[in-house]
Order: C-alpha cells, then sequence, then structure tokens
C-alpha cells in the first residue's frame, strides 16, 4: 500500500512538471517575439551616424534577478542609414547603450529623460526614432599662442611698433610694445570658453577696450583702438546772399606723400548775412594729428588749414569759415590766436559781358548793365557793329546772379522813354555763371581761361 501511494504522488508530481514545461514554452501560453528598432543620428548635423554598436539589456537584468533575463542582452550596428534592428524579442522593459569612436557614450532613456525604460509588448514592432549622438570636442592644447594686431580705428594704421599696451585676459596682465603683441610670443593656458580682455594703450592717445576672446584655440586678431578725439566745430559766417543752397563739403586729411581721409561732414545749409547756419561737427582722432582741414565750397578754391593739437589734450575746437575776410597775408595755420580762416581770396571769379543789340538800339542810346551789385554804364555812342558790350571785371562764378540792363534813347527820341532789360516774367535772369572751361593753348593760340569772358546776350527790344 505504502509503494502504491508513493508511487500515486510520484506520477502526480511528474504530471505537474510536464504541464510546467509545456506552459514555458515561448508562445505556449500565446507569448509571441516582438521587434526593436530606432536610428542614430549625430547631434549636430542630424545626419546618420552608421557603425554605432547598439547594446540592449533587460531592465530586470539590471535592477533585480540578472537569471531572469537570459538571453535578453542584445547587440546590433548600425547601417548606412543609422538604423538598428532587434528581433524574437521576449516581451520586457530594455535600456539601451550606445558606443562609437569619437562620440560620447550615450543611454537612452537618460537621466534626464521623462521615461525610464522602453517597453516592447507583446508580439509589436516597437521604433523609438531617432536618438542623437554627440561627437567627442578636439582635445584643447596645454598653451594657445596670441597674436594682436592693435590699430586705430578711423585710420585703419597699426599703432607705432615700440608703443606700450597692457593687456589683461581674465586675472593675467602683461604690458608689451604694439610690436611685441604681434609677433604671436605671448602665451596663455588653454581653456573651454572665452578669456575676458581688457586692453589698455597710453590713456592720452586711446580709450580702454572691453572684448573676449576664445580661449580654445590660438589667437589671431586685429584690434581697432579708439582714438581720445577732437570734436572741431566748423561753422561759415559772412556768408554772401548770392549763395543760395550752397553747401560746404570738410576733409580731415592725415599729412603724408598722399591725403588720407580720416573724417568728413557737410554742412548743407549755409546760411546768409541775415540768417547765419548751424555749425557742424568733424570728430578727429587726436593721435593722427598734424592734419590738414580741407574747406570745399562751389565758387571757391580749396582753403587748407594745418592743425596740430598737443597729445592728451580733448574737447571741442572752433573753426570759423569767414567769407567775406582772406588769408592772402598768412598761411592759415590753427593756433591759440588764431580760429578764423578767410577764404575770400580764394573766391574764383570770371570777366562777364551782357552783350546788348536789337532793333530798339539806336544811335546816341545810353546803356547801363547791373551785375553783382555793380552797375556800368557806357557813353552815349553809336552801337558798334549793331552791338553795345556792358564789362563787368571779377564776377564769382558757380551761382546763379540776377543782372539788368536800362537803355534810355537819345535826347531827341526821349519822348519814347527808356526800358528794362530782362522785362517782367522773363526766364533770362538770373544766369548761371559758370567757371570758365580750363583751355589750354595750342596751334590756334586760344587765350587760357582767366582771358575767356562769359557774354550774356541782351535782345534790346522794348517790352510790349
Amino acid at each position: 500500500m505504502n509503494v502504491r501511494v508513493w508511487g500515486g504522488w510520484l506520477l502526480a508530481a511528474l504530471g505537474i512538471t510536464v504541464l510546467m514545461t509545456m506552459g514555458c514554452e515561448k508562445g505556449g501560453l500565446g507569448v509571441r517575439s516582438s521587434n526593436l528598432t530606432g536610428t542614430i543620428i549625430d547631434g549636430a548635423s542630424s545626419a546618420p551616424v552608421e557603425g554605432v554598436r547598439v547594446k540592449i539589456v533587460s531592465e530586470t537584468a539590471i535592477t533585480t534577478n540578472a537569471q531572469a533575463a537570459l538571453g535578453q542582452n542584445y547587440i546590433s550596428i548600425t547601417d548606412a542609414n543609422g538604423r538598428f534592428m532587434f528581433t524574437n524579442l521576449t516581451p520586457d522593459k530594455f535600456k539601451l547603450e550606445a558606443s562609437k569612436v569619437g562620440y560620447e557614450d550615450l543611454r537612452y532613456p537618460s537621466a534626464s529623460s521623462t521615461v525610464t525604460s522602453i517597453y516592447v509588448p507583446n508580439a509589436e514592432t516597437i521604433d523609438i526614432g531617432s536618438i542623437k549622438m554627440n561627437a567627442v570636442g578636439s582635445p584643447l592644447p596645454q598653451y594657445i599662442s596670441v597674436r594682436l594686431y592693435l590699430r586705430d580705428s578711423k585710420s585703419m594704421e597699426l599703432l607705432p611698433s615700440d608703443q606700450e599696451v597692457t593687456i589683461t585676459f581674465d586675472d593675467k596682465t602683461a604690458t608689451g610694445t604694439v610690436g611685441y603683441w604681434a609677433s604671436g610670443t605671448y602665451q596663455l593656458p588653454a581653456k573651454n570658453g572665452n578669456y575676458a580682455v581688457s586692453i589698455s594703450p597710453d590713456p592720452n592717445l586711446y580709450k580702454t577696450t572691453v572684448m573676449t576672446l576664445p580661449g580654445t584655440s590660438n589667437i589671431l586678431t586685429d584690434i581697432l583702438l579708439d582714438a581720445n578725439s577732437y570734436n572741431l566745430i566748423v561753422r561759415c559766417v559772412n556768408v554772401p546772399d548770392y549763395i543760395e543752397g550752397g553747401i560746404v563739403n570738410i576733409y580731415a586729411e592725415k599729412k603724408g606723400d598722399y591725403p588720407k581721409v580720416l573724417a568728413t561732414q557737410t554742412i548743407d545749409n549755409l546760411g546768409t548775412l541775415t540768417s547765419p547756419n548751424l555749425p557742424r561737427y568733424i570728430e578727429v582722432p587726436g593721435i593722427a594729428f598734424p592734419i590738414n582741414l580741407r574747406i570745399n565750397v562751389r565758387g571757391y578754391k580749396d582753403e587748407v588749414i594745418a592743425i596740430n593739437m598737443p597729445q592728451g589734450e580733448q574737447g571741442n575746437i572752433r573753426i570759423d569759415v569767414d567769407f567775406l575776410s582772406d588769408n592772402s597775408t598768412f598761411t592759415p595755420t590753427l593756433t591759440d590766436t588764431n580760429n578764423t580762416f578767410g577764404i575770400r581770396d580764394n573766391r574764383m571769379t570770371r570777366h562777364v559781358i551782357l552783350r546788348v543789340a536789337g532793333k530798339d538800339l539806336l544811335d546816341g542810346d545810353r546803356v547801363e548793365g547791373v551785375l553783382f551789385g555793380a552797375s556800368t554804364s557806357v557813353p552815349p555812342v553809336a552801337p558798334a557793329g549793331g552791338f553795345v558790350d556792358v564789362v563787368f571785371d571779377e564776377v564769382p562764378v558757380g551761382y546763379k546772379l540776377p543782372w539788368s540792363v536800362t537803355v534810355t534813347p537819345a535826347a531827341v527820341r526821349a519822348a519814347s522813354g527808356s526800358f528794362t532789360l530782362p522785362a517782367a516774367g522773363s526766364t533770362e535772369s538770373p544766369t548761371m555763371i559758370n567757371p570758365p572751361i580750363d583751355n589750354a593753348e595750342g596751334e590756334l593760340e586760344l587765350p587760357k581761361h582767366s582771358d575767356i569772358p562769359l557774354i550774356i546776350g541782351v535782345n534790346a527790344k522794348r517790352p510790349d
């Protein structure tokens, strides 16, 4: 009896074992294979990364019992499209690891992710999409060299090579000549990020410049320094009333083999004797002195003023351009006692002739002309060749000037009365007095420009 009972229990135990074995076979209880796929891309360019070693590990193998996750530890390599694929997986929670030379190791999900694992359910294909891998940056060198070309921001010229400049990089300060800083001799420890840089030239000449420069590689750059400057305040005084709508161009030029323009300004409202203009500012770097200040006005030869200032001084310097005085007796140079420069002697002029002719100009008539405020009368003589010339000397050029002619009949025809030209409403006056054409002397022995008059024809016709 005991044997049979024991044998019955033995058969029962064997039966349970068979059932457990059948239930654990894959698919025996409805468990079917699953798949996991995704793409590895470059973190900067988003291009697919080929040849990445991708490994998935069951979460249970990591956190609890590794024996329970046997067979759930797989490796795949990404293809040319950065794609990886794991097939025939048992449903589970996974973590992913990826590695490749030149890239930082990747763990997914990361510590900052909102999910903690990749869940692959039964009989499904899970695509986790694109995952970024970051390339490893180039390793920093131990030191970097510093080569700086220090230039004037206005002229763009290098500062004198023997001029000393102090430069601070974070908390490291060094003083060297402009030539030393351009040599590349100075070295700094390399660092991730930028150096805070302060460049301090001679304070009498230039302002301190603050900037940042990279600490990851050698520094080679131009540094533009702002010089202490003067504001030259230029104003025009005693401007003739006939100059309407005129302008003055101002050029600050550095002396040398050829003029180098440092700054320009335009006075576009010259004003008049009764309505003065507002001054204009022209900023000139102090380091540039000595300089020439060129005053350019239509109808005038350029006025060039020599200016020199002691280094280190700054401020506003007033310069007056006087249209009614001249500099014919001295060289225009800005000094403590002289800041007014006359340009009357620079005014260009020419001879102008009002040539009067017409059916109403008869023998014995007297002709009087007015131009540029000057009056000229022609004695009562018979018109030579059918016309009479009223001549004016030194008439300013470059502007429209009004003129008029009055014809007074001879005494025998006094009853007919005098008449004035141009008639009211005529478009003949005022007339532009253009500068003379500079004709060279040649085979025809043409006169020089100073001898060529401007002839304005006047039709001596009594107004209706």
